[in-house]
């Protein structure tokens, strides 16, 4: 007989497991030439959005210099979801990648 312990750790093992599985986007259609399209493109507006002008992987407000302003981690992160829900935009949903 199993005990409660064990299916928890059977249970967090599995949710683990299924979150290291590697998706792509995938959008009905579509082909590969018109992903890496869409892609590029969405990462450019994000990129645009949330970065300002200096030196690539500097801001204007990083904290490290005493400048009040987001962390290279949260621009990153807000980069990383502008660009999601610009792929969501045009049609892609992310599926696993059985490659």
């Amino acid at each position: 007989m199993c005990r409660p312990a064990s299916r928890l750790f059977a249970l967090a093992l599995a949710l683990c497991l299924s979150a290291c599985t590697p998706v792509r986007w995938h959008k009905p259609g579509g082909d590969d030439a018109a992903l890496a399209r869409d892609l590029a493109a969405c990462r450019k507006v994000a990129q645009d959005r949330f970065r300002t002008s200096g030196p690539p992987g500097m801001t204007n407000a990083d904290p490290r210099f005493g400048a009040p302003g987001p962390s290279q981690a949260d621009i990153r992160m807000q980069e990383g979801q502008a660009e999601s829900a610009c792929m969501r935009a045009k049609g892609y949903v992310l599926v696993e990648d059985k490659k």
